[in-house]
């Protein structure tokens, strides 16, 4: 039987302390909000998407599995990394627009890489050479 799997790799936030029903939280007053973030690989099961196709789905396919990392990372922690977000374009609504000010450290510069490691080849270190699935960095995103 050969399984199709589809990746993909975010981060994530555990956000809280949380809002009154109903109520939304300004953009300014996001990061207050936001516990840290985790490292979210989304898994698709693409063998089974493509019968789940019009005019049925998708159903379960799509979300097969979701891991996230051991760890969390602070904002604070996250600090040193800040920097200012490309321009967005089309612009955003004006509830989702950050004031000026805050633009200039809305996202981070982090580094993402997906390395794809076959069973029995774990101590191998040439994944550089044909087993980067993905790099992204989280400033582009």
């Amino acid at each position: 039987m050969r399984v199709s799997l589809a990746l993909a790799t975010h981060l994530a936030c555990l956000i809280g302390p949380g809002n009154t029903l109903g109520e939304p939280i300004p953009i300014e007053k996001a990061a207050e909000h936001i516990f840290g973030l985790v490292v979210m690989n989304d898994w698709s099961a693409r063998d089974i998407q493509k019968w789940e196709g019009v005019p049925l789905g998708p159903f379960l396919a799509k979300n097969w599995a979701t891991q996230i990392s051991p760890w969390v990372v602070t904002l604070d922690a996250l600090a040193p990394y800040a920097c200012e977000a490309p321009p967005q374009d089309p612009t955003v609504l004006p509830y989702l627009d950050e004031e000026p000010n805050l633009r200039k450290s809305s996202t981070w510069d982090i580094n993402l890489a997906v390395d794809i490691i076959p069973e029995g080849m774990e101590g191998w270190h040439g994944m550089a050479r044909g087993g980067r699935a993905a790099t992204s960095n989280l400033k582009q995103m």
